[in-house]
């Protein structure tokens, strides 16, 4: 198994971390065992590349584009839940420039997106939005019978669109047209960030705190807890994942490994970490702030020794 432990350094550039939840008498060792014995953490820390202007309207996700290696933000503007016609999806490089700031407008509190056959999903309170991402227009609006918060949105292996509804406890499928429900209810849970694999999709919930293997079924493993108000999932690599606290904190969870670790907290400053994302070929992780009205982008540098507890352990 692929394992990283993160840690972040001082620094005006750097965010501090030092209180991951492990067991205090426990450490673990690069073979995943348990000992009692001290181990070093292999030097691994974020330092802020860039950050926009704070021009962008309460940004509460942030999704790329491999094919034009842009960025899409979804700006709420105003309150989660107004209808207002005020939200819009702003286009934004990797460098941090804003290209397009109300690229897609239109829409109410646009939150969570997702990208199939040349179509951008996005969650817009009660309904599933279809936008063309050639031609930066809305093509068709799919209500979603007593829906009341639509949040995260992701695109499945086998070409399905999948939306939670945060305060339904439920998660929706859309396929050729058609809205089913998929998981749920669980409202005690508050489904929010979902994430897809080739074979299993993962969740977080900020009602309960946990980041989850999830199914139709509702069965599933749990990979953490102790998240806060799960919001956003990125993955680093096959085994270890991102996953924000939307209270302004992100943490690193390594499947297999009891425990996380919080690797930014920007709680104090009253910074908030919504639904992230993370550009692999980078190493950059991008922070849509919220009511900061910032995305702010780190890059996740790996030292020496970390690259070797990087190394796959049978």
């Amino acid at each position: 198994m692929k394992k990283y432990f993160l840690m972040l350094l001082g620094g005006a550039a750097l965010l501090t971390a030092c209180d991951g939840q492990r067991d205090a008498n426990k450490n673990w060792t690069s073979g995943g065992e348990v000992t009692d014995e001290i181990i070093a953490q292999p030097e691994v820390s974020l330092e802020q590349v860039w950050a926009t202007d704070a021009v962008l309207e309460v940004p509460e996700s942030v999704l790329y584009n491999p094919e034009e290696e842009v960025l899409y933000v979804s700006n709420i503007v105003g309150e989660p839940t107004v209808e207002d016609g005020a939200g819009y999806i702003s286009k934004i490089s990797l460098d941090g420039e804003i290209i397009e700031k109300e690229w897609v407008s239109g829409l109410d509190a646009p939150k969570g997106m997702a990208i199939l056959d040349g179509k951008l999903y996005v969650s817009d309170i009660n309904e599933l939005v279809e936008i063309d991402i050639a031609a930066g227009e809305i093509l068709n609006r799919y209500a979603v019978e007593d829906a009341s918060f639509l949040n995260d949105v992701i695109a499945t292996a086998d070409q399905k669109i999948l939306f939670t509804d945060s305060d339904r406890g439920t998660v929706h499928q859309f396929a050729d047209g058609v809205i089913d429900l998929w998981y749920g209810p669980e409202a005690d849970e508050r489904p929010n960030g979902l994430y897809a694999e080739e074979d299993r999709v993962l969740m977080a919930t900020s009602g309960t705190g946990v980041f989850k293997e999830v199914t139709e079924r509702g069965e599933g493993e749990v990979l953490a807890e102790g998240i806060g108000a799960g919001d956003g999932i990125a993955a680093v690599n096959e085994n270890a994942y991102l996953v924000s606290n939307w209270q302004g904190e992100v943490y690193y969870v390594v499947e297999g490994i009891e425990g996380v670790e919080k690797i930014l907290d920007t709680k104090e400053q009253k910074i908030n970490a919504a639904d992230i994302e993370f550009v692999r070929e980078r190493d950059l992780l991008l922070v849509p702030t919220f009511f900061d009205n910032r995305v702010v982008a780190y890059k996740l540098i790996m030292g020496e020794a970390a690259e070797e507890e990087a190394e796959v352990v049978e």
